[in-house]
Formats: C-alpha cells, sequence, structure tokens
C-alpha cells in the first residue's frame, strides 16, 4: 500500500469535526496503519455551540489503542456469527427453521410463519416499535424509524420486541414510505428482530447471550468486551459491545478467513458463504438502491462513480455498521479489513453497563454516548469516501 495515500487517507478520515476516534486498516491479516485521536478543537467548539459543558467533552480528551469504542449495530453482525455457530453445533437446525421453534409465544397465531432468516435479514414483516414520548411506553412506529426504532428506554426490551405483531400489507404504512405500500418479504431496518434473535439463540443453547459468545466465539479470537443490558437485564442483542477497534477488526478478519481462526474453525465456511451470497440474493429493490442487506451485515452502494470520476466501488464489498459512524470494512477482493470508530465514553452514573437514560447525567444516567449523533448533533462520517481513499493506496 502507498504510504502517502493511505497517509492522505487517514488525515481525511481523522480530521477535526470529524468525531473519528480510531481507524485500522488489515490487509493480509497484517496491522497496516492504524491512527487514534482524541476530542479536537473544532469539535469541542461544535459542543460547546450545542450548550454541551466542558464537564461532558473533557470525557474525550485522550484516546489509544487500548481506548473502547462502541459498537451500536455492528453487536447485529456479532449475533449473526453466533446464530452460525449455534447451527454448527447442532443447537438450531438451520435459518430456515421457523423461529416459533424457541419462541413459543409465537406459536399460536401467524408469526409462526417467520422463519430464522427472515430475522437475520431484517424481513420479518413486524412492526417497528418506538417510544411514546407523551407516556414513554412502546407503540408502533408512526414515521420511518431509520435507526431501527427507539427501544433502548424500555425496561424489558427483549418482551417489548417479542410482543410485536405482523404488518398488513397492501396499505400505506407511515414506518415504510408516505407513498408506497407495505408488501410481504420487504426490507425494514428494525432493532427489534435482532433483539428477539438474541432471545431466541439464549433458548436454543440454553445459557444467556454474553456465556455463549464467550465460549464460542470471543475467547476463541481474543475479543476483549463488555456487552450492554437493559433493566431487566437482557443483553441488548442488536446493539453495545465495548471493545477495542483492533479487536473489532478480529470479525473481519474471521470474516475474510471464512470463519477459521488458526486451526480452528470457529463457524462454518458454508455459514460464511451464506452471509456473502446476501449480494445478489438481497438487493434492497424496495429502497431503490443497488445495496443489500441480509444475514446482519450490508453491502456499500455500487456502482458509484466518485468525485474523480473514477467508478467505485465494482464489486460486493461487505460491511458491519452502527450507529454514529462504527464500522467494520470486508474486502475479500483486497484481502482487507478497514475499522472506524466514533469518539466514545460509557456513561456509568450507576457504575454498571446497565442502560439507564433518566436522571442525572452524570450520577445516575448509564448510556453509550458516541460523538456526536447521540447528543443529536447531525454530522456523519463519509465512510464510503474514507473506504475510497484507502483503496486508491492500494498497489495493484
Amino acid at each position: 500500500m502507498d504510504e502517502i495515500l493511505l497517509d492522505e487517507a487517514f488525515s481525511f478520515g481523522l480530521q477535526d469535526g470529524t468525531f473519528t476516534q480510531a481507524a485500522v486498516v488489515v490487509r493480509n491479516e497484517k496491522i497496516v496503519f492504524e491512527d487514534y485521536r482524541n476530542i479536537g478543537p473544532a469539535e469541542i467548539q461544535i459542543l460547546q455551540e450545542n450548550d454541551w459543558s466542558e464537564q461532558l467533552w473533557s470525557n474525550f480528551e485522550f484516546r489509544d489503542s487500548q481506548s473502547l469504542s462502541s459498537s451500536w449495530s455492528v453487536a447485529k453482525s456479532f449475533v449473526s456469527i453466533l446464530i452460525g455457530i449455534a447451527i454448527d453445533r447442532g443447537f438450531i437446525e438451520s435459518i430456515e427453521s421457523p423461529a416459533s421453534d424457541f419462541l413459543f409465544e409465537w406459536q399460536s397465531d401467524e408469526r409462526n410463519l417467520i422463519k430464522i432468516k427472515d430475522l437475520l435479514n431484517m424481513r420479518s414483516g413486524l412492526v417497528p416499535v418506538c417510544r411514546d414520548v407523551s407516556s414513554t411506553e412502546p407503540v408502533v412506529c408512526t414515521t420511518y424509524p431509520g435507526s431501527g426504532g427507539d427501544i433502548l428506554p424500555f425496561t424489558n426490551i427483549t418482551e417489548v420486541c417479542l410482543n410485536r405483531q405482523i404488518a398488513e400489507v397492501g396499505i400505506i404504512q407511515p414506518w415504510f414510505s408516505d407513498t408506497l405500500t407495505w408488501e410481504e418479504n420487504y426490507f425494514l431496518y428494525i432493532n427489534c428482530d435482532t433483539q428477539v434473535l438474541g432471545e431466541l439463540l439464549e433458548r436454543a443453547v440454553g445459557n444467556d447471550l454474553e456465556t455463549f459468545a464467550e465460549v464460542n466465539l470471543f475467547s476463541k479470537i481474543g475479543f476483549d468486551n463488555y456487552w450492554w443490558r437493559d433493566a431487566s437485564e437482557n443483553f441488548t442483542a442488536y446493539c453495545c459491545l465495548d471493545a477495542t477497534p483492533r479487536d473489532f477488526a478480529k470479525l473481519g478478519q474471521l470474516m475474510l478467513n471464512y470463519g477459521a481462526w488458526g486451526n480452528e474453525q470457529i463457524v462454518s465456511r458454508e455459514y460464511i458463504e451464506t452471509i456473502k451470497r446476501i449480494h445478489p440474493d438481497y438487493i434492497v429493490t424496495e429502497r431503490g438502491g443497488n445495496w443489500s442487506y441480509g444475514m446482519k451485515f450490508w453491502t456499500l452502494d455500487f456502482p458509484r462513480i466518485q468525485s474523480d470520476g473514477v467508478e467505485f466501488p465494482t464489486y460486493p464489498i461487505y460491511y458491519a455498521a452502527g450507529y454514529d459512524g462504527q464500522f467494520i470494512v470486508i474486502d475479500y477482493e483486497k484481502n482487507l479489513v478497514i475499522v472506524r470508530n466514533s469518539l466514545y465514553f460509557p456513561l456509568l452514573g450507576n457504575d454498571e453497563r446497565i442502560i439507564k437514560l433518566t436522571g442525572d447525567l452524570y450520577e445516575e444516567v448509564a448510556f453509550p454516548l458516541t460523538l456526536p449523533n447521540t447528543l443529536g448533533i447531525p454530522i456523519y462520517f463519509n465512510s464510503e469516501e474514507f473506504v475510497y481513499k484507502i483503496h486508491k493506496s492500494i498497489y495493484q
């Protein structure tokens, strides 16, 4: 890789104002470039302009390779791998199995037709859940829930997600579109679908999510982490793993290795091949794009003309993605992994990673605080341009 061009890519991706904490590039199983940064003067000014005090932004003053980052929804991709491991070990027959084999609550109504793969692909047909701000109770979303629905505040996220019903098709659903009707097998990104998968996995294996993950995945690849829970001590399957960027890169490398780590097959090659087939099998045409979502992974939209006139990408590039610009890019053609994380500080007012959103911000609230989106600041990292700039540094 061209050192000058790679440095230029990182200068773009970690400039003041991007709120980037870390970026790591792994190629041919080696870390070829990584960088870490603390909050910059321009970013502090942005927080000040949004009335956030020094007491908050002083938490972001030093970051290095040992500093934790948040996964947000990147955790969904880990859950997918855990489902694959459970299948390999015989706890689950296949992704074609009915989810109601384990979710008895769904056995006596039309939800018994939902397959595990439907939950993996965000095509369950179940309604999205949001919080009713006036009552803090769960309700069907009334607008498009772009980040998956507002379920973090609920005391028992799993119960809320299990209690959803299948949406009526053939009509305009405001949480899908103002003009298009909602139809069977359409894609809708819903956090609850993954939360339900976490419960299904626990029932299948007879253990809690984190313990199963630690024994069968995390300890195998050296992934040290903390997994957040709700107030009922359900692990938040759909989000919120805290780990270092280097450790997040290990998931990408496991994918490039087709499920192998050293001499051990952690998850079957067949399962990884199924993930790779999300393009073209699950192109989200109902959203008018040429990108795919399936098995809790995405592909970059392609082909796309970049600002310099070059077409990129010209083949499927896969990635795990999370709120506030967290991502793990997996490029099979270039044997490349790219990780990017935003500035992160876990608020732990209750001294545990148990979500609590009410009370004093610093003494009671417990929340995975990333910058800038969790503070309501609409600045979004340009992940595709960053990936393209890194690609430009690769010798052909």
